[in-house]
């Protein structure tokens, strides 16, 4: 009696977390429904059915027209490639080089080390809105204002993706990097050959975590760019935003057309980052 007892607690506590994870889900893709439905109504379609559940049905005169408009009104094809250019070169670029620092500092013995770790964690809790009028001013003394490099270098070193690849490199064993040493292999071959193969879950963190920040900020392209060429998507939708009449159907198909890599690149990379999560024991 007491095992049946047992058993429907715990399917009872089973049955109530999964209507949690029902519910949460659908928190969650509540929004994507809303902005994929409305991207194919009209402004004054949206604009009636915005206060009633008619918002996530598929209802009145459907088109494409909005996206058409999107094409058509907005440089789009070049705004994506900026940003799949600056995004990529971040996630590739980035990805190694604060997987190189988080080895450093993880895995070898050094003076400073302490008080070096100390300033990645200050820098951590430092709001980088704080921190990005001296990360122009650098920018501008370099004459890189108004360029791709520009863009793109503040993105490739980010204390809390250091501190990560740092949280990864200091739990290997360290028998790994003795034996390669033993073996004759130098530091450099040892993180090339042996360690970042064996990070591919965190290299996937930080690259869907890294995509994400940069494909979607829009304080630092606003800041660093002047010509229209370099302008990134979030900065060509903000253009839809300051025109005379909101047009709320382009804005939501320019939404998706936005949102779409994103998913690809999470769906992608989707189980080496629950693996991340699991074995970093971030996962509830």
């Amino acid at each position: 009696m007491s095992k049946m007892t047992l058993q429907m607690k715990r399917n009872i506590r089973k049955t109530f977390l999964y209507v949690i994870y029902i519910l949460l889900s659908f928190i969650f893709i509540f929004p994507l429904v809303y902005m994929i439905v409305s991207s194919f109504k009209s402004d004054a379609q949206i604009v009636m059915d915005m206060s009633s559940i008619s918002a996530f049905i598929p209802k009145g005169e459907l088109s494409i027209q909005n996206y058409i408009d999107v094409f058509q009104k907005l440089d789009y094809i070049q705004y994506f490639c900026n940003s799949i250019i600056v995004s990529a070169c971040a996630v590739c670029i980035g990805t190694l080089i604060n997987a190189m620092l988080g080895y450093v500092i993880g895995m070898m013995n050094f003076r400073w080390k302490k008080l070096l770790l100390s300033f990645i964690l200050a820098f951590m809790i430092v709001p980088n809105e704080s921190i990005i009028i001296n990360r122009f001013l650098v920018v501008n003394n370099i004459h890189l204002v108004n360029t791709l490099p520009g863009l793109i270098i503040p993105y490739l070193a980010l204390p809390m993706y250091i501190y990560m690849f740092y949280n990864h490199f200091k739990v290997m064993p360290k028998e790994l990097m003795e034996a390669a040493i033993i073996d004759g292999e130098g530091y450099i071959g040892i993180f090339w050959k042996i360690m970042l193969p064996l990070s591919k879950p965190i290299c996937a963190t930080v690259a869907i975590m890294t995509f994400i920040y940069t494909w979607g900020d829009l304080l630092w392209p606003s800041m660093v760019t002047r010509d229209s060429t370099l302008r990134t998507l979030p900065q060509a939708l903000r253009t839809l935003f300051i025109s005379e009449q909101t047009l709320w159907g382009q804005i939501f198909a320019f939404g998706v057309l936005t949102t779409i890599p994103v998913l690809i690149v999470f769906i992608a990379c989707q189980k080496s980052f629950v693996e991340s999560l699991t074995a970093s024991g971030i996962k509830g």
